[in-house]
This record gives C-alpha cells, structure tokens and sequence, in this order.
C-alpha cells in the first residue's frame, strides 16, 4: 500500500472511531454523486445508528478500504445495503453492517439546513442526471462557477470539517 493509500485509511478509521466514540461526526462533501440532494461543499452530519433501523431512501456514509462514501440506501436485502449515488446509474457493491459509519442526519449548504428526502423535482433531475453524462457536466460546471467544488472522479467523498 503507498502512503498515501495509508493516510486515506487511517483518516477512514479516524472517522469511524470518532463517530462510535461520539456518536456524531460532521464532514464537507467533495464528490458529486449525490447531485442535486448533496452539492460539493457541503457539510453533513452522519449520526450512529443501528444498521437495522436504516430504511430504502436515506443517505448513509459507509467506508471500504481507504474510502469513504455518502450514498443513498436503495434497497435492503437481509444484511446487505444497497446504495447508489443520486446521479449515478450504477449501484455500488452490497454495503454490511461493518462498512456503515452512521446515517446522515442533517445537510447543511452555506449555513442552511437541507432535508436529507428528495423533493419531487430532485427525484426529476436525479433521474436526468443518471442517465446523461452531458447533463451531469453542466451540473458539475454550475457547481464548480458556484465554488467549493474541484474536479474529482467517482463516488461523492467527504473531508474533515475543523
């Protein structure tokens, strides 16, 4: 493993232990999976739970070797997870018990609380998005001329709020 795979483990473990220890942990996002319910540059708050009181249709942050990820629960099948980024076609690989950080609680967006649902026309855009990669560019450059967003790949990660 390089060093900086390591550091991304540690940090993950860091995140884990804060939140068992605490039960709450607050992180911004960096990613843009979650779009248009998450945008970079938002900070949410992943609470502890119990994984048998998650339900399809809420945001969980769950890691896997050095990475952390915020994605949507899309079904449940006994004690796997199914979760998929809002704007994403494709599911992510079954999540256990053990790869859950907690639920995400609150999202907060320059100082304003955002429901953690999706509304009717998120639902509409979410579906346009998985299904368009022109239409994800256009979000991905409103979001980076709105600030707060760098250019990454994959699944929406989060990074340590201070």
């Amino acid at each position: 493993m390089d060093a900086g795979a390591q550091r991304r483990a540690a940090w993950r473990e860091l995140v884990f232990d804060v939140a068992r220890d605490s039960g709450v942990v607050r992180l911004r996002v960096t990613g843009a999976s979650m779009l248009p319910a998450m945008w970079p540059g938002d900070v949410v708050t992943v609470r502890r739970c119990e994984v048998a009181a998650l339900r399809p249709g809420q945001i969980v942050l769950h890691g896997r070797q050095e990475k952390l990820t915020v994605h949507r629960i899309i079904h449940i099948e006994g004690d796997r997870l199914i979760t998929r980024g809002d704007s994403l076609a494709q599911f992510d690989p079954a999540v256990t018990a053990s790869d859950i950080v907690g639920l995400v609680v609150e999202i907060d967006r320059s100082g304003r609380h955002i429901p953690t649902g999706l509304s009717l026309w998120q639902r509409a855009v979410a579906w346009i998005l998985r299904r368009s990669a022109v239409c994800r560019r256009i979000m991905l450059t409103i979001a980076l001329a709105l600030g707060g967003y760098k250019r990454r790949s994959g699944d929406t990660q989060v990074s340590w709020v201070g």
